[in-house]
């Protein structure tokens, strides 16, 4: 197969010149042997073409490109600076005398062809409803008197009056206005399989990762803005002089800012606490001692603090812009990144390999399945009993 060809029969689907024979023939290309290389092709044709794409009202072309790589409508309406990244995996098998590397790519779930009675025109369909959906925007918001606010279906409204400062969604997003008569505290969770942004009453921006949670006052007094954490959250802080910023992690490290962008990745299962700094300066205090980030450096934190050059800040911000990023991992590192997002238990059996480091992505907008199948087909033995998920070896 070459590319032109894959091009030459893309462009008839989209001048609606394809015979049921090209229809079967895309068919067999997604079906067979070669359906790596015509996800390949295909990606490629799709980013040459993106503009006639966007502009298209060819649902067909659409449907195809909407599930073979991966994009949807909406980011294609409202994120046009997006980048398109093709659903692959690169499975890197790491031993001691050789390094075999095996290529999958994955196009976006099980699907098929099925034909219109009347102008025989096709459609892709999905052919597993039963599925375990992506994690989606949603939160519990805890107010200072103990009682819970499920965040999740509010798009806009008052959801609480508090000494003096009013907590209320604007397009989705937690804020406060007004100035407290007294210090009281607020905190946001999000629960496995979900994701939240929140503005702090001084301005700041924060996102949260599934399963983490912050506590911050409805409103900064004082010389100084004290917030706390679990999990994992990217903060845009508000520069405001001689205002420092404190982030308290775990009851084990913290962070000093005045200004700038940083993730901080504190679950507790990971094998460190990491602060990772995109933009600004600040400090990281341990148990032990203390370092001064530079941008890009990241700091991780066990008994002591280490200090690491040119780290990826495209992994480390794969979270936040809606993407997993496995370079480097193992399956149990990726196993724990699936737990929270699709809200499900993952276990392993004895003999489960952990030498085995992965490379490339996939959208986090993917259902459960279809990643699964990626890994299905690298050979990684697995069972799924409702949400819970057993590893074989």
């Amino acid at each position: 197969m070459k590319q032109e060809e894959v091009q030459q029969l893309l462009e008839r689907v989209k001048q609606s010149s394809a015979t049921d024979e090209d229809c079967d023939r895309i068919l067999a290309l997604l079906n067979g042997d070669q359906s790596a290389e015509f996800i390949i092709y295909a990606t490629r044709y799709y980013e040459e073409q993106r503009l006639v794409f966007e502009q298209s009202d060819n649902l067909i072309w659409k449907n195809i490109f909407e599930k073979i790589v991966g994009v949807d409508k909406e980011d294609l309406n409202n994120k046009p600076e997006t980048p398109v990244y093709s659903m692959y995996f690169f499975r890197r098998f790491l031993a001691v005398a050789s390094v075999a590397v095996v290529v999958l790519l994955l196009a976006a779930g099980a699907y098929f062809w099925s034909e219109n009675k009347d102008n025989k025109a096709l459609t892709l369909v999905e052919a597993d409803t039963q599925d375990i959906k992506p994690g989606r925007e949603g939160a519990i918001l805890t107010l200072a008197d103990g009682s819970k606010v499920l965040l999740d279906t509010i798009h806009s409204g008052t959801v609480a009056l508090q000494s003096g400062v009013t907590a209320k969604i604007v397009n989705g997003d937690l804020v406060y206005e007004g100035a407290g008569s007294e210090v009281v505290f607020n905190e946001v969770q999000t629960p496995k399989g979900r994701y939240y942004h929140l503005i702090l009453p001084d301005g700041s921006e924060v996102w949260l990762n599934s399963l983490s949670s912050i506590r911050y006052p409805t409103s900064f007094s004082g010389t100084e803005r004290r917030v706390e954490i679990t999990g994992e959250a990217y903060f845009e802080v508000a520069k405001k002089q001689g205002l420092p910023f404190y982030v308290k992690i775990n009851d084990i490290a913290s962070v000093e800012v005045l200004g700038t962008h940083f993730n901080i990745n504190a679950y507790s299962n990971e094998g460190s606490i990491n602060t990772t700094l995109l933009e600004g300066s600040v400090k990281v205090t341990g148990n032990i001692n203390q370092a001064l980030l530079k941008p890009g450096q990241q700091a991780r934190i066990k008994d002591h603090i280490d200090i690491y050059d040119d780290v990826d800040i495209n992994q480390v911000m794969a979270w936040k812009n809606g993407l997993f990023d496995f370079e480097g991992l193992s399956i149990i590192e990726i196993m724990r990144q699936l737990e929270r997002w699709y809200d499900i238990d993952v276990e392993f059996e004895n003999g489960v390999k952990d030498n085995i480091k992965f490379t490339g992505g996939i959208s986090k907008r993917v259902t459960l399945n279809q990643l699964l199948e990626a890994l299905e087909v690298l050979d990684i033995h697995f069972q799924l009993e409702g949400r819970r998920l057993i590893i074989k070896p």
